[in-house]
């Protein structure tokens, strides 16, 4: 007997998922700050003529980032489960998957029609990637 969809999301480790969401969340500011923060702000500048980002709103700005890559977190869980990956092996191939598959592919879209650098789509595309990458294996490790 096949189980109703909504039992398959409340069986979720869900704090393994906040935990990988925060730490996502976190990644995001290493990577946008001290690693590539100046590289990618200069792009940033570049691209838009010199004109600097609307000032304010940080703090809803951060808050939809958490809920995002919670909301990532999750969906990485559930597809964990749905496809039976409970070792790491299955879970980075899931990651490489997801990360290049979809996260990438959005970001080259986007920099595409937008006109973004070579810089600012590596950059955007390497967090989404070991981002991927880091939500498979907290929650594949999560006992």
């Amino acid at each position: 007997m096949r189980q109703p969809a909504i039992m398959n999301w409340l069986t979720l480790n869900w704090l393994a998922i906040l935990c990988a969401g925060a730490a996502f969340w976190v990644l995001g500011f290493v990577w946008y700050s001290l690693l590539f923060g100046k590289i990618w702000g200069a792009e940033q500048e570049r691209h838009r003529g010199g004109q600097p980002c609307e000032p304010g709103g940080m703090g809803l700005k951060l808050i939809s980032t958490f809920v995002s890559t919670v909301i990532a977190a999750t969906a990485m869980a559930y597809l964990l489960r749905r496809t039976g990956s409970v070792d790491l092996n299955h879970a980075l191939k899931l990651a490489v998957a997801t990360g290049l598959g979809f996260a990438g592919t959005a970001v080259t879209i986007t920099c595409v029609w937008e006109s973004k650098s070579t810089k600012l789509w590596f950059i955007d595309t390497g967090f989404y990637f070991v981002g991927a990458i880091l939500l498979a294996v907290i929650l594949v490790s999560w006992p």
